[in-house]
């Protein structure tokens, strides 16, 4: 299936929740019935049974990609007014009864749940559910499913100039939970939907899209949390990771859904109409609009150096002693790029300034992950070396005296 034809979730009508158990937010009510939904005998009783497919109106499966799947199964319940017993059951598979829930799905005024029980040393609940009139019931069991997971994993073939790159995407569902699933919709994300069949014990894969010529660029990522600030005195010879950056948005050809986690493979056109391995990545979430960086090596064609060449002490407030206590301070850091090949890269450097700062010379364009991380991206050309300043300060640092005996007690 392509990027740009991405299933939409198919969502239930709203209803007022009769459950054992409010699931957890973030959750979406989804069901699956097994078993018999049976109204005991009686002048006030109605006997619905739910064995057999027919009476199975819609199947949902939300994949959580572990080992437990949120599983949603519509049906139809005759009641009649007065009170009915509801008796549902389940055999050889593994569902949690502390998470099962019965919705109305029309009419939720008409119906009330008087009282859940649980047998004893039975695999079984019983509802009951008190109806003002005789109604055909359309109803939702939500319950968690053991034994029913999936994986995502992804295939991408670069191009021999490292331009483009073709991305398959493939999911694998995996079932051991003791149930059948037929004319099933699987649930990925809120766009990517898949009606399939699986059995038990069954393994399935499924393409969910494939995109050729996505442009790419190829990128070298030094993060100064982790990366040597002077490789030449590093203990063992760095390698700055290398990689291609993919942007999940319609002008690249994505966009359409999100991208769920996955391993990936990655290979290169060799230009004599074969392939090589270049690597093997995991693919994070991409959102719609994010961007992904697969990393196939380190390269150590790239060098980068820090320096600390300047720092000021000002606004400078001491105590009556005239001990400095708190004071501002102007800092500027030195980085040294060199770019060793013989054609033009593309370096991210992410680099982060603790505490309270403003910036006061920077002497290139940033964007801010988050108040103290800062991600450049910088274009070098073949054989360049290029440097560039980074001054700014840092608002009321606190000496270590001050900050000793001035403590906020814990909890205040």
């Amino acid at each position: 299936m392509a990027a740009d034809t991405c299933p939409i979730f198919m969502r239930l009508p709203d209803h007022k929740g009769l459950g054992l158990k409010t699931l957890m937010a973030g959750w979406f009510i989804l069901l699956m019935g097994l078993g018999s939904i049976l109204a005991l005998p009686g002048a006030s009783f109605a006997r619905t049974q739910l064995a057999t497919l027919p009476l199975q109106e819609q199947v949902f499966i939300r994949l959580a990609g572990r080992n437990t799947a949120l599983v949603q199964e519509k049906r139809v319940l005759a009641l009649v007014a007065g009170i009915n017993k509801i008796d549902f059951s389940w055999q050889n598979v593994h569902i949690d009864p502390d998470a099962v829930y019965l919705d109305t799905l029309a009419d939720p005024d008409d119906i009330a749940l008087l009282s859940v029980a649980r047998p004893p040393d039975a695999s079984a609940l019983v509802w009951e559910i008190y109806s003002s009139r005789d109604t055909d019931q359309p109803v939702v069991i939500s319950y968690l499913l053991a034994g029913l997971d999936n994986l995502v994993t992804y295939t991408a073939l670069a191009d021999d100039q490292e331009n483009t790159l073709d991305l398959d995407a493939r999911l694998i569902l995996r079932n051991f939970s003791g149930q059948d699933f037929d004319n099933t919709l699987f649930w990925l994300t809120p766009d990517t939907v898949f009606n399939t069949r699986l059995q038990h014990r069954e393994t399935r894969q499924i393409q969910f899209f494939e995109q050729k010529d996505l442009p790419v660029v190829k990128a070298y990522d030094w993060d100064g949390r982790t990366m040597p600030h002077d490789p030449e005195n590093a203990p063992h010879a760095p390698g700055i990771p290398t990689g291609y950056k993919i942007k999940n948005t319609s002008d690249a050809g994505l966009g359409t859904c999100d991208l769920v986690s996955g391993k990936t493979r990655i290979f290169q056109e060799d230009g004599r109409d074969g392939t090589i391995f270049s690597g093997e990545d995991v693919m994070p979430f991409v959102p719609k609009g994010g961007t992904a960086f697969l990393k196939i090596g380190n390269s150590r064609d790239i060098l980068v150096f820090k320096r600390r060449i300047h720092r000021e002490q000002t606004r400078v407030r001491r105590n009556n002693k005239g001990a400095v206590q708190v004071f501002d301070e102007i800092i500027t850091d030195r980085f040294i790029l060199e770019n060793t090949k013989a054609v033009p890269v593309i370096l991210t450097l992410t680099d982060t300034i603790s505490g309270q700062w403003e910036p006061v010379n920077m002497g290139h364009a940033y964007t801010l992950t988050d108040h103290e991380t800062l991600v450049f991206d910088i274009h070098l050309d073949a054989k360049e070396k290029k440097t560039i300043d980074l001054t700014y300060k840092v608002i009321n640092t606190f000496t270590g005296n001050f900050a000793r005996y001035n403590k906020i007690a814990p909890g205040n």
